[in-house]
């Protein structure tokens, strides 16, 4: 990729890509909250709040973020693939840094990151990666 389209394309990605993310990310957390208030159990609040986030960033991601012309079809597996990818990473990269004696926060922090960086990579790359085509019509 050269650097007028990286600037254009890749650059101009990231930001929409970080807002549908903390958008969703506010989301979870609110309907999470509210479910808590009404006397739902934390566990089952915070699985139904982080399933409403993901839908809703997969839908941001897909048509703000990258402005996918791909159909669900195909974008919405590969996403749902880069959501388990990204949940499992998460889950070594938190427990190793709390093994090797950092803080809660400052675990969740350095995880969040990575795995907010891994997630762009594979949804720019894989997820809403469209194929150039050689068909003429």
């Amino acid at each position: 990729m050269r650097l007028p389209e990286l600037l254009t394309n890749g650059l101009g990605r990231l930001p929409r890509f970080l807002l549908a993310g903390g958008f969703a990310t506010l989301l979870h957390w609110l309907i999470m909250l509210l479910l808590i208030r009404f006397g739902v159990g934390a566990v089952a609040a915070t699985t139904i709040g982080a399933t409403a986030g993901l839908f809703v960033n997969y839908a941001l991601q897909h048509r703000y973020a990258f402005r996918s012309g791909l159909p669900h079809r195909i974008t919405l597996p590969r996403y749902l693939t880069g959501a388990g990818l990204g949940w499992i990473l998460n889950l070594l990269s938190f427990s190793l840094l709390l093994a090797a004696g950092s803080t809660v926060a400052l675990s969740q922090l350095i995880a969040t990151g990575l795995v907010a960086f891994a997630n762009y990579l594979f949804a720019e790359r894989f997820v809403f990666h469209e194929e150039p085509t050689t068909d003429i019509q």
